[in-house]
């Protein structure tokens, strides 16, 4: 969980220094409080990401298994990617149209002649230079950091507490991020700057949250959706 706050937290200060101009002078200090509040659906984002992690972990405490190890780094690794993919590309759609990347932006970079409307191949390639650049960090990080997965408790007690406590705690969390759905609630903003609060929300979690609740996605480009 410290290592997908702090790949967060990387992102968020990405996002910050990239549209840094878009932050009227004397507001920065206020910018900065993005990552206080960005820990609530931050830590609910990251309870989902982890729960497989912790299926496997659950099973490990069990059946010592080379292979439970290896579906978990693999795991985390095609996280890692998606994860700095959507992130790069969250950057450029936020310079083009002003709102978070969602369901309907996915749909449009899949095909190519929507794409061209903003995308050139030239920033294609660099979008995705950056995305394997930042995935190479987080695997690398992860690999050199995380590295209890496949120690048992010997303590059953302990064993079986946290087996039980972890999900309560996940599903506790997740409840409580829930309560920001849709993402556009006032219960989540804490500036009367749109910027601030956007970066203070977790861009996979809103990019989760558009596919389930399509309706509440904001219209970028009329002309888009008159195609």
């Amino acid at each position: 969980m410290i290592f997908w706050f702090l790949f967060f937290a990387l992102f968020r200060v990405l996002f910050i220094v990239y549209h840094h101009a878009k932050i009227p002078d004397g507001q920065h200090s206020e910018t900065s409080l993005s990552f206080l509040y960005a820990l609530r659906l931050d830590l609910a984002t990251i309870c989902v990401l982890t729960f497989i992690p912790y299926i496997l972990w659950s099973l490990q405490q069990f059946y010592k298994s080379r292979l439970l190890h290896q579906a978990n780094l693999h795991y985390n690794f095609l996280l890692i990617s998606i994860v700095s993919v959507l992130s790069i590309f969250n950057l450029k759609i936020y310079g083009e149209y002003g709102v978070l990347l969602n369901s309907e932006d996915l749909v449009y970079l899949i095909y190519p002649k929507e794409a061209d409307t903003f995308l050139s191949v030239w920033s294609l390639l660099l979008l995705l230079g950056a995305s394997a650049f930042f995935a190479y960090i987080g695997i690398r990080s992860y690999r050199l950091n995380i590295t209890s997965f496949s120690l048992p408790y010997d303590n059953r007690k302990i064993k079986f507490a946290q087996i039980i406590l972890c999900p309560l705690f996940m599903f506790f969390a997740v409840s409580v991020g829930s309560q920001a759905i849709p993402i556009n609630e006032k219960d989540i903003h804490y500036s009367s700057l749109k910027i601030n609060n956007d970066i203070a929300t977790n861009n996979i979690w809103y990019l989760g949250n558009s596919f389930c609740f399509r309706k509440n996605i904001p219209v970028k480009n009329d002309h888009l959706h008159a195609q």
